[in-house]
């Protein structure tokens, strides 16, 4: 485990734990010697033939008074450590994810993202602050105190480095039943917290339109939690005991090997007293120990699990030939891709471009790879085959910072910052002027709903803009996307929440991101695809028709069979 962690941190952290490590390591040493000093010293106190014991006091006392030395530099370090690593492994975190692709941030893994930065990366802040040096002490202590009763009783010293084999290994076994438990618990806790999550955030629904499998859902996972906590218990506490076992019937051992040789006159009584209080006191540390391996399983598995987000790989950033377009109008080009989600195809071979200045409507019915189609231009993911080029160049081989300064994203839940409504519109572009922001607020047709609230563009939004209603939340998105004015726009059921006469009001806007630049939406409100410069129809993962609305409303096809059905609603 200080071997993971130490690769994990950067390198000033990195050094500092390394030497906390090494103080620890001397302070258990330094234990060790003093407790087989003690050990030596009694013997020699209570051995009458002995007439000089001071040179072995002294050598007790200044052991001792190094030992107290160390062990508090160590302490005044271990604290000062245990918080630098909390937070150098808060900013590796943050720094990392915000590299990683964003089809990387699937539900489960935002709620496990979660869990690791609020209660594992504080949890290992304990681990160098105060379960190192117990951990340490209980591998080195029992080797030094040992090799220091060589001094006494070779034969002993050789016993009590047998035990403390043996006892590792039992320790060991304890760890890793628990370990499994571990990870058992935290997966169906993660579940249960993603459950309750869902069922917040789906209140609205929930409340107007409940379904059985809403509350069924939620309380499958919440007796999942609860059965795998009293299992971890139950499983944890058999290992606890063996190694609670192992401990006193290896110092029985060790009793009885020495009762052995005194009865044989191989071993004086005073010598077997020094031997037992050093014997005592090391199995004391030992159980001392086992109390804090509780806290070390946790540790590991917090470690583990914030292994598990660094090592996820962010999309790599290759050195790839321009692309040739046939046309200087082209702003993307979408060449034969294909997406599969595992082993099931979502998209295939798909192609078209999108013009520098216009608008492209997408649609089809639900499932056909719409969706898919705006998160690969936005190089959530990679393409499983072809490619795609903005401005003649393959998005493969832009920076991700780069990439999406060009493009704009209006979705169907956005997302918005525990801000005012100011400052989450003009995060899309810091530098605009108040004339910007006006003319931006009045396209999106927020500038109604800001007459009615208190503090206009200064109110604010909630975390997630959860003091605003659905609808305001899209009208602040497209507005910051107005703001932006990106090269490509992408609009996925960007009018979904909105009445009527906003859809009118979005639509108005789409239109008015075309003539500066391309927006793709995916939408069923015919204003919008009336209006498209081009219209893609999709099917099961494939474009099966294409071209303009009036075109399209002409012939037999699936495009005119979803026109009747959204005219027969």
């Amino acid at each position: 485990m200080l071997r993971t962690l130490h690769r994990m941190l950067p390198a000033p952290e990195a050094r500092a734990l390394a030497a906390l490590t090494a103080w620890l390591s001397t302070a258990a040493v330094l234990q060790g010697i003093v407790l087989g000093l003690a050990g030596i010293t009694i013997a020699a106190l209570l051995n009458a033939g002995d007439d000089d014991p001071w040179p072995r006091l002294v050598a007790l006392a200044g052991s001792s008074v190094a030992f107290v030395i160390v062990q508090w530099a160590a302490q005044l370090i271990a604290f000062r450590t245990g918080s630098q690593t909390a937070r150098a492994l808060h900013t590796r975190l943050g720094e990392h994810v915000a590299r990683l692709p964003l089809g990387w941030f699937t539900p489960i893994r935002q709620t496990e993202l979660i869990d690791t930065a609020t209660t594992g990366v504080p949890q290992l802040m304990s681990y160098p602050a105060i379960l190192l040096r117990p951990a340490i002490t209980a591998i080195l202590t029992p080797i030094a105190a040992a090799t220091t009763l060589a001094l006494l009783d070779w034969r002993y010293s050789l016993a009590v480095l047998a035990t403390t084999v043996v006892a590792w290994y039992a320790s060991t076994l304890s760890q890793r039943l628990a370990r499994t438990v571990d990870t058992r618990r935290h997966r169906t806790s993660i579940e249960a917290a993603n459950r309750i999550l869902e069922y917040a955030t789906r209140q609205p629904l929930i409340r107007t339109d409940q379904r059985p499998e809403d509350v069924d859902a939620l309380d499958h996972a919440l007796r999942d939690a609860a059965r795998e906590s009293r299992r971890s218990t139950v499983t944890v506490l058999p290992g606890l005991l063996l190694f609670s076992l192992t401990l006193n019937a290896l110092f029985a051992a060790l009793i009885t090997l020495g009762i052995l040789w005194v009865t044989d006159a191989t071993l004086t009584v005073p010598a077997f007293v020094g031997l037992l209080v050093t014997t005592a006191r090391l199995t004391a540390i030992a159980a001392a120990g086992a109390e804090l391996a509780a806290g070390l399983r946790l540790q590991h598995g917090a470690l583990t699990r914030i292994g598990s987000v660094l090592d996820a790989r962010p999309l790599p950033v290759l050195k790839l030939p321009p692309v040739e377009t046939s046309s200087g109008n082209v702003l993307a080009n979408v060449e034969g891709i294909s997406f599969r989600y595992g082993d099931d195809p979502v998209i295939e071979d798909v192609s078209f471009t999108l013009p520098r200045r216009g608008l492209t409507a997408l649609v089809g019915p639900s499932g056909s790879g719409k969706t898919t189609i705006t998160r690969l231009l936005a190089r959530f993911w990679d393409p499983t085959n072809g490619r795609i080029a903005l401005d003649a160049t393959d998005l493969r081989s832009i920076e991700p910072d780069r990439l999406y300064a060009q493009i704009a994203m209006v979705l169907q839940d956005d997302y918005l910052v525990d801000a005012t409504i100011r400052e989450n519109i003009r995060a899309a572009n810091p530098s605009a002027t108040d004339a910007d922001m006006c003319r931006a607020v009045r396209s999106a047709g927020l500038d109604s709903t800001l007459a009615e609230l208190p503090n206009g563009l200064d109110t604010p939004t909630g975390p997630g803009g959860a003091r605003l209603s659905g609808g305001q939340r899209q009208r602040v998105s497209i507005a910051r996307a107005l703001l932006k004015a990106a090269p490509l726009t992408i609009m996925d059921e960007a009018t979904s929440a909105l009445d009527p006469e906003n859809t009118r009001l979005v639509s108005a806007a789409a239109r008015e991101l075309a003539r500066t630049g391309s927006v793709l939406v995916i939408a069923h409100n015919l204003d919008t695809i009336v209006n498209a410069d081009q219209v893609l129809v999709l099917d099961r993962g494939r474009i099966i028709q294409r071209g303009t609305h009036a075109e399209l409303a002409r012939r037999d096809g699936h495009y005119r069979t979803l026109l009747d059905a959204q005219w027969a609603r």
